[in-house]
């Protein structure tokens, strides 16, 4: 008999059945049986589908919903999407020529642009459209979450356009933009006085208090499956499959889903391997980057997936990268390792050099934690983890409009003029040239 359902949970830890969201959200967003928070959406439409939903027939602009079949919904008519995931993946030859000249490495780089996003212009979007589209399935009303930022300003406005309502813990250091733009979507949004690990108590407590459901965080299954569809958006609208995937690293969404989608879309043959995984961090807020290190140090010893440091209210320019308790790192670290990959560091103090950079070679103004991706390569291009012949994707996944005040690092700066004496013509190749000397330094 075939299987009616289009899709139910898999505990990742003891394999038992959930039929649904309704029953995941009833038992606490845990299995029933083992109490682990963490599950796998399983479809039972074939994996085969997928490939009558990418490739060159289907280059022209499609969205998230555009894998209706393999997203946890049941009913097309509780989709809220703003039109996310349509956006470009462009090659960026600048960087590889780049490569080329400083270490006479061949490769082919392409960047993500979430920055592109229409709703709130992250790719925190796919996860929005997801999440709202869920929660109004299920009928649940009231949503709270914590989060450094994009992610609530995400859920405020998919959440608005789905009737719910949402509470939002932010630590302290969040953007007063952040802040805006959640309350303008007539969201509640509180501004904890400590940093992200005090702002998830807090939330933890209200919905208890209030037997709210808690957004469930980096395992969360409705995120994971929202973010795979990058993969298949490569697959897509790439004519190779990336080698290496850089990604900027706070919580580690992003990459878990990138590992489950290679497991589920193997048997197909689409691609050679999972590609190396490079996650970067800000030097300011940088526990898995330092774990790793440590790990790496002592040549991985048994068990060194679960030692890791905790930051509490650490300072830094980049709040929305400010995760200091890396609860999923014992789990995405060994997967970093499996890829051939590396989790790192950036000089945070550097990002804004970088994005005028980009903004000057490709007219693409990025958030700072999409600016830290390209001191990733930079990095990854300089320790020696880029090899001759890597097809390199970089995900942007952030513009600049989730962060005014860090486009005020990059005004240039200018005098007051009193006539046309002060005003000397401008060389752009030389500022150009400037840019690149910066990123040497």
């Amino acid at each position: 008999m075939k299987d009616a359902r289009k899709f139910y949970l898999k505990c990742a830890l003891c394999s038992g059945e959930i039929p649904s969201f309704t029953e995941w959200f009833h038992a606490d967003q845990r299995c029933p049986e083992c109490g682990s928070n963490r599950a796998d959406v399983v479809y039972t439409a074939p994996i085969e589908k997928i490939k009558s939903l990418i490739g060159p027939n289907h280059r022209e602009p499609k969205g998230l919903w555009h894998y209706f079949d393999f997203l946890p919904l049941n009913d097309r008519a509780n989709i809220i999407t703003g039109d996310e995931g349509i956006v470009p993946i462009d090659r960026w030859t600048f960087l590889e020529d780049y490569a080329r000249r400083r270490n006479g490495i061949d490769c082919r780089i392409y960047a993500h642009r979430h920055d592109d996003n229409y709703p709130t212009g992250t790719f925190k979007d796919l996860s929005g459209s997801v999440v709202g589209s869920v929660l109004k399935e299920i009928g649940i009303e009231n949503y709270v979450v914590a989060s450094t930022g994009n992610i609530a300003v995400s859920y405020s406005r998919y959440l608005t356009a789905a009737g719910l309502n949402l509470y939002a813990f932010i630590p302290q250091n969040s953007s007063s933009a952040q802040e805006a733009e959640i309350g303008c979507f007539g969201q509640r949004v509180f501004r904890v006085a400590g940093d992200y690990t005090r702002a998830k108590e807090l939330a933890l407590e209200f919905a208890r208090k209030y037997h709210f459901p808690l957004a469930a965080g980096n395992f969360d299954p409705m995120r994971i499956e929202a973010k795979k569809t990058m993969l298949l958006e490569w697959l897509r609208k790439m004519d190779e499959f990336p080698t290496v995937y850089i990604q900027a690293l706070s919580g580690g969404t992003g990459p878990l889903a990138i590992a489950k989608g290679c497991r589920e879309l193997e048997p197909l043959g689409l691609f050679k391997e999972m590609p190396r995984l490079i996650l970067v961090q800000s030097d300011k807020c940088s526990p898995m980057a330092d774990a790793w290190e440590e790990a790496r140090s002592k040549n991985f010893p048994e068990g060194w997936e679960k030692t890791y440091p905790i930051y509490h209210n650490p300072d830094t320019l980049i709040p929305t990268l400010s995760t200091g308790y890396p609860k999923a790192y014992p789990v995405l670290a060994p997967l970093v390792r499996e890829s051939g990959g590396e989790i790192i560091s950036f000089d945070e103090e550097a990002v804004a050099n970088l994005a005028q950079l980009i903004a000057c070679e490709r007219s693409v103004r990025m958030g700072p934690a999409a600016a830290i991706v390209i001191g990733g390569f930079v990095k990854s291009l300089r320790d020696g983890y880029l090899k001759d012949g890597d097809v390199i994707l970089l995900n942007i996944g952030e513009g600049i409009r989730r962060s005014p005040a860090f486009m005020e690092q990059m005004i240039t700066k200018t005098k007051k003029v009193k006539s046309l004496d002060d005003c000397p013509l401008f060389d752009r190749k030389r500022y150009r040239d400037e840019l690149w000397n910066n990123l040497e330094k």
